[in-house]
């Protein structure tokens, strides 16, 4: 869901700057590191530009050494519903069943002659059967435009002549068995973070949210939405929002925590769930790889949405470009602003950034514009100098970089303007978890080209995925910390492993 305005840029640069305050977190986010917004008298003086859509192309041949962007190059295709299906089906016939985690679907007006075969397949064995309840037993199938997001123009329908579209559109199967809570359909949005995809680097956020239906789960009713769709954009608007519903309480999001919580209460043992949707994130990024240029100073930033079936097994919905970042709901303040700022951490943009003394922005400026709900940028700064102590990185000022904006970001380069080098990236920061490389994978460097890593990486992913149900088979007892030991040990790795907290 993209409900931001179009961009949001912030700036290194000692001139006097007017303060603007916005809905979207990733504003409140980088005032509090003590940043200050772009302003249009100052050229091409600034350091972070942030945009719900892409770039131009010659946006990323221009950047200099301390410019940076949130879009890879090409880096969004897998954002269109259209391109997800055809990359996850190619991979599909190429490396098997690993990638059976997309419900099978087609891309229509291409595909509508395929589509229409199977509907008539699926007749003709259906009819084979006592033809008593034969509509209810014919499969159920969603429909949704490939461009749209927020739920818009997703349907459901049974027969093909229900099917109306008028745009480039995908029907997939519809999971008709969802796990449900308290009779209401959920899905997960994760957050992930792709720095680099030669090599490929990717990093998920350990929490999450957890996003509800309204109305209770039922397949007599498919034109209600509040019972099919989990998008919270259509749910906050429904006559059930504010109800206390069953199990869930008000509203319509939960954390990741919360939804492990309720796993242990109603004896869910969800421990290999979580590496199956890692392995399924690490799967899907690895579809597009041969598609993105080598970039720097470029990060790509998505939503994964995953259901979960009533066996406990993750199913791939879509890749958001720019997930929604606005507060609904305290479950939105929990996740997103720690998540932004250790992903700015990740990404080494320091709190020190604009070239100021951060105090002197507090004092001098904010004192006259801030409410009472005001950015804490003095605790900020605080927070972020006793990490960097811990850690045993010194904290970096922009003051020593502060002349590197004439200078060219090079383009073949692996390491940023910032001096990241992402061939040997960190195994955590903050609550991101790297998900690939797996282990210390020093091997990915030896690969000459993209289609020998990404067979590299899809092996890795299918080992680690084979272990883990090893793993588990053998120790059904064992606890959850067990459980990873066992794994990484098996593994041979040193790096964490993602789960969600609890």
């Amino acid at each position: 869901e993209t409900n931001e305005p179009a961009q949001i840029v912030f700036v290194q640069t000692r001139d006097s700057f007017s303060y603007t305050y916005d809905l979207f977190n990733e504003n409140w986010v980088c005032l509090e590191r003590g940043w200050k917004e772009y302003n249009v008298d100052n050229s091409e003086h600034w350091n972070l530009w942030w945009r719900a859509s892409g770039f131009p192309a010659n946006y990323y041949k221009n950047l200099s050494a301390s410019q940076f962007i949130n879009h890879i190059p090409k880096g969004s295709s897998i954002c269109r519903k259209d391109n997800l299906v055809r990359n996850l089906r190619c991979m599909k016939k190429i490396y098997g069943t690993i990638y059976d985690f997309s419900p099978h679907g087609f891309n229509l007006p291409l595909e509508y002659t395929k589509l229409a075969a199977e509907c008539n397949r699926i007749r003709l064995i259906s009819s084979g059967d006592e033809l008593e309840g034969f509509y209810e037993d014919k499969p159920i199938w969603i429909c949704k435009p490939v461009a749209q997001s927020q739920g818009r123009g997703i349907f459901l329908f049974r027969k093909l002549s229900e099917l109306n579209y008028d745009t480039n559109t995908i029907v997939q199967k519809y999971i008709e068995k969802p796990l449900l809570i308290g009779g209401y359909k959920f899905d997960l949005r994760l957050y992930v973070c792709i720095p680099s995809y030669h090599p490929l680097t990717i990093y998920m956020y350990q929490e999450g949210l957890v996003r509800f239906g309204t109305d209770k789960f039922s397949l007599n009713d498919l034109s209600n939405p509040y019972r099919h769709l989990t998008n919270s954009s259509i749910n906050k608007l429904g006559p059930g929002y504010a109800e206390m519903k069953d199990r869930i309480g008000s509203g319509c999001k939960w954390t990741l925590k919360q939804l492990r919580r309720y796993f242990q209460q109603a004896k869910i043992f969800d421990w290999l769930l979580w590496h199956k949707i890692s392995a399924l994130v690490v799967l899907t990024l690895l579809s597009h790889v041969s598609d993105v240029p080598q970039t720097t100073n470029c990060f790509d930033f998505f939503g994964f949405d995953v259901l979960i079936d009533d066996l406990l097994k993750p199913w791939l919905l879509e890749v958001n470009l720019s997930p929604a970042l606005s507060y609904d709901c305290d479950a939105d303040r929990a996740v997103k602003k720690p998540m932004l700022h250790d992903m700015f951490d990740l990404l080494g943009f320091p709190l020190y950034n604009t070239g100021l003394d951060v105090f002197n922005i507090f004092t001098d400026e904010c004192k006259e514009n801030y409410s009472n709900n005001q950015p804490q940028v003095g605790q900020a700064v605080g927070r972020w100098k006793k990490k960097q102590r811990k850690s045993g990185v010194k904290p970096k000022t922009s003051r020593a970089n502060h002349r590197k904006d004439d200078k060219p970001v090079e383009k073949n380069s692996r390491n940023w303007g910032n001096d990241k080098n992402w061939c040997h990236p960190a195994n955590q920061e903050g609550g991101w978890i790297r998900l690939c490389p797996i282990g210390e994978s020093t091997n990915r460097f030896t690969y000459s080209n993209d289609r020998a890593a990404i067979k590299y990486n899809v092996a890795e992913v299918i080992k680690f995925t084979r272990i883990a149900k090893e793993v588990y088979k053998i120790h059904p007892q064992a606890s959850e910390c067990q459980l990873n030991e066992f794994l990484v040990n098996q593994m041979e790795i040193t790096s964490d492993l993602w789960m969600p907290p609890i």
